[in-house]
């Protein structure tokens, strides 16, 4: 374990400690606080160079150097290295990035002019021949790759790069930006200790799992970066990575847990830098399990769901409470058009729903029941995300007063339980468009037999509409199909979105060139600059 990343964990037994090892970093000293003896060039030299340090409970978790391996991509986007042939804008649609045009000859076939300007990390150009050996290696690495792009051969000339389909597809250029597609010198690199990509920053240092330490690429085709080194490190306590941030230790906080974000609140030294992303916090009903069979019974426990006091009280302000699927900055998100099934927090009319719907206290102790049943649910989640067992604790008090008994378990990996469907209610979190392509979230999440449709929901009318989408190109008509489909989930009660997660940031006042992006993707970039 490096110096660094020691001083870090040895925050969580000591500020104290934490304050006095932060001297000892790489943050240089101000006027007249040079040490006696000094040589001034040195001092000069130090003061100089840009140093910035990030922190993070799992945002830089990298296992490898390899952007092929799981979604080690993903991280080496966080830092600086990898860059993809399109990128994510603020409204999460895809736009030319290190490729500068595209042609979509007939949805097998798509061609992509490359930049001209572009050099990997270690001086070689980024030619389109590079870019397709570059494909050829994930694609044969990663099954991920395989699922995504049904590729049947890639050809190169010269800086334009021609990809053949085996069957359709219209989002090409979304998937794309996926960082598993990263472009980096297959050739050269041998993902253990080299790794030359098309970033601003390059890879020095690497421990897995802990920290990661880039340098600047003087040679970046974007211009030159602001800062001369940064490092990453996994700080896997919230107290530490709190304590750090206020020590001066890391300058800035990635994906900040919402427990710990009160404290730098109205503090003039500190930026809280949160935008509202793709994120859904959602819960699922099985609906294998007779009570939930009932539409009525799914929708009642929607109407118990307090989305405004769970975003302000749990998530401390940190998420969009939702009504709909989307989030409205989204260009299909957002309810307006839609007609919302819940509409408000109403406990009272959920009561009434379900006595109209014949559920009724017949024995007197305190639960509903039917034809003999009890309405008695259990509902999982896991523990790595405490707010979603906070937030299953609130609705446990909710379904009791209006008569539902629920069990709560929260599990440190739900994977077994979903796989025996042993659940009723089963409550998760993640990005539901991490493309900008909504496809993925309903082939996912809402089309029968989806790999995450935790409410084994099986709608005829929506699966058909989702296979049309896939060979939609026109963005209106595709905004149509993706509003008809919300639409039957929101009818059906298929899953209840309550809210979309904010992607929290905070750094130091002396931090500039940087804003959360809403796709949770991009960080490092050649831009961000600290003055020390």
């Amino acid at each position: 374990m490096n110096k660094r990343l020691k001083k870090i964990t040895a925050a969580v037994l000591s500020l104290l400690l934490v304050l006095g090892l932060a001297a000892c970093g790489n943050a240089k000293d101000d006027g007249g606080s040079t040490k006696s003896g000094q040589d001034k060039t040195t001092a000069e030299t130090e003061k100089e160079t840009k140093v910035m340090n990030f922190g993070s409970t799992g945002y830089f978790a990298a296992e490898t150097m390899d952007p092929a391996n799981g979604w080690d991509g993903w991280y080496m986007t966080y830092d600086g290295t990898m860059e993809t042939l399109f990128r994510l804008d603020e409204s999460c649609s895809p736009v030319e990035f290190l490729a500068e045009a595209y042609e979509n000859v007939d949805n097998l076939t798509w061609k992509f002019t490359l930049r001209d300007d572009v050099t990997f990390q270690n001086g070689e150009k980024m030619t389109a021949d590079a870019v397709k050996k570059c494909f050829e290696r994930t694609y044969e690495v990663s099954d991920r790759a395989k699922e995504q792009i049904p590729v049947e051969s890639i050809e190169a000339d010269g800086q334009v790069l021609t990809f053949h389909l085996e069957k359709e597809n219209v989002t090409l250029i979304n998937d794309l930006t996926d960082p598993l597609w990263s472009v980096y010198d297959s050739e050269n690199s041998n993902f253990t200790d080299t790794l030359y990509a098309t970033g601003p920053y390059i890879i020095t240092e690497f421990e897995p799992f802990k920290e990661t330490v880039v340098k600047k690429y003087e040679g970046y085709w974007g211009g030159e970066p602001k800062l001369d080194e940064a490092h990453l490190i996994t700080i896997n306590d919230t107290e530490a990575l709190s304590m750090a941030l206020q020590s001066g230790e890391i300058d800035m906080a990635v994906a900040m847990p919402t427990s710990a974000i009160s404290m730098f609140q109205d503090n003039a030294d500190y930026v809280v830098d949160a935008v509202t992303t793709s994120r859904g916090n959602r819960m699922y009903y099985n609906m294998d399990r007779p009570a939930l069979k009932e539409e009525v019974v799914r929708q009642a426990i929607s109407m118990c769901i307090d989305r405004e006091g769970v975003a302000e009280s749990i998530y401390n302000g940190m998420a969009a409470p939702s009504y709909g699927i989307f989030p409205e900055f989204l260009p299909y998100g957002g309810t307006e058009g839609l007609d919302l099934t819940v509409t408000i927090y109403d406990p009272d009319g959920a009561k009434a729903l379900l006595a109209e719907a014949g559920w009724s206290d017949s024995d007197g102790n305190g639960t509903l029941d039917k034809d003999g049943v009890e309405l008695e649910l259990r509902a999982v989640t896991f523990s790595s995300r405490k707010e979603l067992g906070q937030f299953l604790e609130l609705l446990q008090s909710e379904l009791s007063g209006i008569g539902i008994k629920l069990t709560v378990d929260v599990m440190e990996n739900t994977s077994d339980v979903q796989a025996s469907g042993e659940y009723d209610l089963d409550c998760e979190t993640g990005v539901m468009v991490p493309t900008g392509n909504a496809q993925y979230f309903f082939n996912m999440m809402a089309v029968s037999g989806g790999s995450s449709n935790w409410s084994h929901y099986s709608n005829p009318k929506l699966d058909e509409l989702a296979q049309t989408l896939e060979k939609t190109s026109d963005e209106g008509e595709r905004t149509s199909l993706i509003r008809q489909m919300v639409q039957m989930i929101l009818d059906d009660n298929a899953l209840t979105i309550f809210n979309h997660q904010k992607m929290t940031n905070i750094y130091s006042k002396n931090v500039t060139g940087y804003r959360t992006h809403p796709s949770e993707y991009y960080l490092l970039d050649v831009n961000m600059d600290i003055n020390k």
